[in-house]
């Protein structure tokens, strides 16, 4: 069999800390033993490794960086958080704000601030099918841009096209646009992706929306994953009682409060001492975090670190004794599952996971005995009770998880899945 060709649009790339990059950098790393060779377009970075084979970096037009930097503001940041100064969130004034944000940006960023990058991209991608052969083009969002610009190189190239939605377009759960803006985003995503030969998502229910938009096009569930050489190798746990996050908050949405809340009851109980217990967040910019910590009486226990490489992530994850995971709840949140959980269950320690219902995420809580999902604040108190008493026993957290079905969840079986798909659309 020969090897066959991919092209791969994706914004995000290694080292960028994000769900994107990670996603496609699996694809990269094991689609080649499944005999399909990748090609990565995607925007320079100051800081990426030179070793992955085929790597194109091209210019970009980010227009938020723009904005951010004409009024001197850190273009690593969120403008929501930006604005939000050091108010307490999720609250009245920070949603105001980012409504005006969403407001100004839903008249001026068509299909989202990467617009830029769209024709950059195209003509990228143009070049290098002129100069070589690819038998299929694959682009990942967000942002959507990636998708417009996939669209134009079918259009032009004829070649077959797959569309991974790592998050939903028009429905997306983490925007706040208005409902004006939605509804020309969603006419916008029905003519793009409608050329589409499939689609992926990250969930079945997200599929299951999908399909609904969009019947014509074949739509299927890829899970994320993790990279099995990050695999925990038993890393020493850290000598305070430590529960980490390093995943994002979406200006307030995800909110540890519940968390604030318990470790203060049972502190100020003494059930749980002061100076053996720390909580770590990563952080870009978050202000409120500190503000909220305060008002609950455990600033002195919280640690924001700032976010740095995805190595300096992963290492904390691997000594921590509960990886926090915070969800938001609701029906519609029901087919939402985090990137980082994988990388949590590749970390091999207890997940605490805060918030939210049923659904796919907690389904593979359940399927792998990676953690747990609590969501009252007394439930809280009493397992952080429990995994302080086992803590002060055996100086450690047990994990629970079941390595044999957690290999399951693995990115050598998201990049097969993603084969299946590809050799579906091709025929080959």
């Amino acid at each position: 069999m020969r090897t066959r060709k991919v092209l791969i649009l994706s914004y995000y790339f290694a080292p960028t800390p994000s769900a994107g990059a990670v996603r496609m950098g699996g694809l990269v790393k094991y689609l080649p033993s499944m005999g399909w060779q990748t090609t990565v377009l995607t925007p320079g970075h100051s800081g990426r490794r030179t070793e992955t084979p085929d790597l194109v970096e091209t210019d970009d037009a980010d227009m938020a960086v723009d904005f951010k930097h004409a009024l001197g503001l850190n273009s690593k940041a969120a403008l929501k958080d930006l604005m939000s100064g050091g108010a307490t969130a999720p609250g009245t004034g920070l949603r105001l704000k980012a409504r005006m944000i969403d407001t100004l940006k839903g008249l001026m960023a068509f299909p989202d601030t990467n617009r830029g990058w769209i024709s950059i991209a195209t003509a990228a991608a143009q070049r290098l099918i002129a100069q070589q052969s690819f038998d299929l083009v694959l682009t990942t969002s967000p942002p959507p841009s990636a998708h417009v610009a996939g669209r134009r190189i079918k259009t032009d190239s004829g070649l077959p096209w797959v569309a991974d939605l790592r998050d939903l377009w028009s429905d997306d759960r983490f925007s706040t646009a208005p409902l004006w803006r939605r509804a020309v985003d969603r006419r916008h995503e029905q003519r793009t992706l409608g050329r589409a030969n499939a689609l992926v998502t990250v969930s079945e229910p997200l599929a299951e929306e999908l399909r609904s938009l969009h019947p014509a096009v074949p739509t299927h569930t890829v899970l994320n994953g993790f990279d099995p050489d990050l695999v925990n190798p038993g890393e020493p746990l850290n000598e305070c009682f430590t529960i980490t996050h390093t995943g994002t908050y979406h200006q307030g949405r995800r909110d540890p409060s519940l968390l604030f809340e318990a470790a203060g009851n049972l502190i100020r109980r003494g059930r749980l001492p002061r100076d053996r217990f720390r909580i770590h967040l990563f952080v870009k910019h978050e202000p409120w975090l500190l503000s909220m910590a305060d008002r609950h009486g455990v600033a002195d226990l919280l640690e924001c670190i700032p976010w740095g490489s995805h190595d300096d992530a992963i290492r904390a994850q691997r000594r921590s004794h509960i990886l926090l995971l915070l969800h938001w709840g609701g029906p519609r949140e029901a087919g939402v599952v985090t990137a980082k959980v994988f990388e949590y269950l590749a970390a091999r320690r207890p997940i605490l996971v805060l918030g939210g219902g049923p659904g796919a995420l907690r389904d593979l809580l359940d399927d792998t005995g990676g953690g747990l999902q609590i969501t009252s604040v007394e439930r809280l108190e009493d397992q952080l009770s429990a995994w302080w008493e086992e803590f002060e026993r055996t100086g450690s957290i047990a994990w629970q998880g079941n390595p044999d079905r957690i290999d399951r969840y693995s990115h050598v079986r998201m990049a097969r899945e993603f084969v299946d798909v590809f050799e579906t659309v091709t025929g080959l």
